[in-house]
């Protein structure tokens, strides 16, 4: 196929993820401007598509898959958004033959254990090294956060609501600092912008989300997340954009096998549910995501999968 046509498809991927259409416009609408924002780092093309050709060009590379949004009393085991995600990319990538390493917030760790498990993502899950984030960027090639908070311009962590994260998530925001140093490639993908990696549109995201400048425990900076990533995949919600990258991975590898299936991510959901894993916007278990319904994100995956199976039928 041509590669106006190829491109196409990574254009759809974006607008997918952005779940136009699906959920209320007012999310889909942020989503989508925060993409436009994050072209920038892209020249203009397809996020998806400048991800997974930068990630096809670091294949011998060891990748690391960082998750988990703790926030005690609200989800003490941390968001179902996160994890479900980052084990399907982890999968994919593992399918392509990349060393993987997944890591999680150690109140995380069990419930993403029994979510790899579920998709048979071969993947081992290990906690989050407190105070030693920094050490894993010495011996990783790549980094890849899926919904994990980052720190503020005053240093500390906040939950989408403003509140700050005290015993909760552990920040992997050195890991990043240093592997941004080194020249080493970071991606991350978030939602609302207090997510790892919006440093690198900070100025756009408080701009476009005035409220990313305002938090309620009175440190003065607010939720916005300070530390940049190479490459940023803005998502109405974080799952799907891995949902994406995995698509986006298929297309570009002729493998259909990456991309998830909408009946494992029914599976995802409802383990999630079972191993106490909160839907963030909720503070409760359920089987949705940030406050949208379960049936939503596998009507996402549906989409994703059939992009992918029309697009092996027309070659």
């Amino acid at each position: 196929m041509a590669s106006t046509a190829r491109l196409s498809a990574y254009a759809e991927i974006d607008r997918l993820v952005c779940g136009a259409g699906l959920i209320p416009n007012e999310t889909a609408t942020r989503a989508f401007v925060l993409q436009t924002a994050a072209r920038r780092l892209t020249s203009g093309a397809p996020l998806s598509s400048a991800i997974v050709n930068a990630l096809l060009a670091c294949r011998c590379a060891r990748v690391a898959l960082f998750t988990g949004f703790v926030v005690p009393n609200a989800c003490p085991h941390g968001e179902n958004d996160g994890p479900l995600g980052t084990v399907a990319l982890a999968r994919a990538l593992r399918r392509l033959g990349f060393d993987v390493l997944t890591y999680a917030d150690p109140q995380a760790v069990d419930h993403t254990t029994w979510l790899a498990a579920e998709i048979e993502a071969g993947v081992p899950v290990d906690p989050i090294p407190a105070g030693r984030s920094a050490e894993l960027a010495e011996t990783i090639g790549v980094a890849i956060a899926i919904e994990k908070p980052g720190m503020n311009e005053k240093g500390f962590l906040h939950a989408w609501n403003g509140a700050r994260i005290e015993a909760g998530s552990i920040p992997v925001d050195a890991a990043f600092a240093a592997m941004n140093d080194a020249h080493k490639l970071t991606i991350a993908i978030g939602d609302r912008g207090n997510e790892i990696g919006f440093g690198a549109i900070r100025n756009e995201l408080l701009s476009l989300t005035p409220e990313a400048g305002r938090c309620a425990c009175g440190c003065g900076g607010g939720t916005a997340a300070a530390t940049p990533a190479a490459l940023l995949f803005p998502s109405a919600v974080s799952n799907w954009g891995a949902y994406g990258l995995c698509a986006g991975l298929a297309l570009a590898a002729g493998d259909r096998s990456l991309a998830l299936r909408p009946e494992e991510e029914k599976r995802l959901l409802n383990v999630a549910a079972v191993r106490g894993c909160r839907d963030g916007l909720l503070g409760a278990t359920a089987f949705g995501v940030d406050g949208i319904k379960g049936s939503t994100s596998v009507r996402i995956v549906d989409s994703l999968h059939r992009l992918v199976e029309t697009w092996f039928r027309r070659r």
